[in-house]
């Protein structure tokens, strides 16, 4: 069962997205100011997102559940997980919303002091000069770690659209496959036909019984062996 998991490309995908809310909830609450409020935002849609791309996917799964080898069962789990995630995504979108209130009364009030600052004189102009610049040098190393953050994620996204497009690789050349079966039972059974009609017009009726009887066997051994190639 935990080698199944392991090649199932939806845990690979779900256990993605529990880290990535983990982490982002982390970089929320934990009110460092290196990660602007605009990245945790990004971030959080991004989440959202990849929950979208990944329900779409359990519905693809329920539609063809024999292919996928899922129950009622695994597939309600699938659906409950991205009702919790999409949940947890909220808040985490709620808990950003807060801050950036916060950050924005923060700044109102940075500027009214630092325009109180400015009538004390030139050094504490320059002093204030350089808090701006350590927080300014915060604030790329900050984003720095933003974009690295993205970039993984687009790595992920890539990853769910080339397993998806395994997927619906795969069950193209099945679809083919079972073409070619039809194809060829169906010019087996208009061969038998027309054996069985010369045959009907040579015997008489106690031998077109005879040929009725046993070309009826040979459609149905056709028919098992047509199912069983499927």
């Amino acid at each position: 069962m935990a080698d199944a998991r392991a090649r199932d490309p939806y845990y690979v995908v779900r256990d993605d997205i529990n880290r990535a809310i983990t982490d982002a909830r982390a970089r929320v609450t934990s009110g460092a100011t290196t990660t602007t409020t605009s990245v945790l935002k990004e971030d959080a849609e991004a989440l959202e997102w990849e929950i979208d791309e990944l329900a779409r996917s359990i519905d693809i799964a329920e539609r063809d559940r024999t292919r996928f080898k899922l129950d009622d069962e695994e597939i309600r789990a699938r659906r409950r997980w991205v009702e919790q995630s999409r949940g947890k995504v909220r808040e985490l979108m709620e808990v950003i919303d807060a801050r950036a209130r916060r950050e924005s009364n923060a700044a109102a009030l940075a500027a009214t002091s630092a325009s109180a600052m400015a009538t004390r004189g030139h050094d504490g102009h320059a002093a204030s000069e350089a808090g701006f610049d350590d927080h300014q040098q915060l604030l790329v190393r900050g984003q720095d770690h933003d974009l690295d953050d993205i970039s993984e994620s687009i790595t992920r996204i890539g990853q769910v659209g080339l397993t998806i497009g395994e997927e619906l690789a795969s069950q193209s050349r099945m679809l083919e496959e079972l073409d070619d079966d039809v194809s060829g039972v169906n010019a087996r059974l208009a061969a038998a036909q027309r054996k069985m009609e010369t045959v009907l017009k040579q015997a008489g009726i106690r031998g077109q019984l005879c040929v009725i009887l046993f070309l009826t066997v040979i459609l149905v051994i056709l028919f098992y062996v047509a199912v069983g190639d499927a």
